[in-house]
């Protein structure tokens, strides 16, 4: 086994063509037949099904596509010399929706780093269809979101559930009740997050067929502008409940909704083709143990 039948074998699987691969490769179809042939003899394995000129991986192409890519990745430190640096640190770039870090303990952050000094954790905020779209043309590995988002190309392990909450100044009305419901807030001026979210208060309405409007004053992606709204008694806020923990004022109550479905799921997802490097490996496996432990 070599790094060319690796490195053919990854192509091949992330594009499920052999001349696809071929024409990113700079090589004839026949030659990636040829190694991907040869590769199975060694391995003893079948790693694509052909069917209808298409081919499909096998479960067992799954499992080895992992280790191949971690091999691959090891032989770059080993063929580049950087096995020699005291400090290999690899960036690992995880997008994700506006506020969604803040969900993180800093304490994982800590013990993350402790345990791999060689990762360097980015993690970067942007819209939620932005996210998507980067994650479906492979162009980051991993990202935290809400749903939805298409099951058939993307991949997810669901972390953890939010409560919506409503911000509202202690001399509001409302502040005399311990929780509201939407129709509650029938010709409230209101604060929510921006459109660009898929789980904006608009689209609850949609959901629910409601036939009244909400009075959206602002949409805004900074949590903070909402509370301030609440604080000037401007407007009542929409906000999550482990923004308002993290954002404490006197001058305002957080109510909860009596709408039970009135919640935010976050996933940590990637694109189903693309096999990811062992540093996102580590960190996804880090992740999902934190919200297994916690739950």
């Amino acid at each position: 086994m070599n790094e060319r039948q690796l490195k053919y074998f990854l192509e091949v699987y992330k594009h499920k063509s052999i001349s696809k691969a071929a024409q990113n490769l700079f090589v004839s179809p026949q030659g990636v037949s040829k190694t991907i042939s040869s590769l199975e003899s060694e391995l003893g394995l079948s790693l694509f099904k052909h069917s209808h000129n298409k081919i499909h991986p096998t479960p067992d192409a799954a499992l080895f596509a992992i280790h191949a890519q971690n091999i691959l990745n090891e032989y770059d430190i080993i063929s580049q010399k950087l096995f020699k640096e005291k400090n290999t640190i690899r960036t690992l770039s995880v997008f994700c929706s506006y506020d969604v870090p803040q969900l993180i303990p800093s304490d994982f952050f800590k013990s993350f780093v402790e345990s791999y000094p060689h990762i360097r954790l980015c993690l970067k905020e942007y819209p939620d269809e932005y996210i998507i779209e980067k994650v479906q043309k492979n162009q980051v590995e991993l990202a935290i979101v809400p749903g939805p988002f298409d099951p058939t190309t993307i991949s997810s392990s669901h972390l953890c559930t939010e409560d919506f909450c409503l911000v509202v100044n202690k001399n509001h009305p409302l502040a005399s009740q311990d929780s509201v419901c939407l129709d509650d807030l029938d010709k409230l001026p209101i604060v929510i997050k921006d459109s660009l979210s898929y789980t904006s208060l608009h689209q609850f309405y949609s959901l629910t067929n409601s036939k009244k409007t909400p009075n959206v004053i602002l949409e805004t992606s900074d949590v903070h502008l909402i509370h301030q709204m609440a604080v000037s008694d401007c407007a009542v806020g929409i906000s999550l409940r482990y923004l308002t923990d993290k954002i404490k004022s006197d001058q305002v109550k957080i109510l909860d909704f009596q709408e039970n479905w009135l919640k935010k799921n976050f996933y940590l997802i990637a694109n189903k083709t693309n096999v990811l490097s062992s540093q996102a490996l580590v960190f996804r496996n880090a992740l999902k143990d934190l919200y297994n432990n916690n739950q």
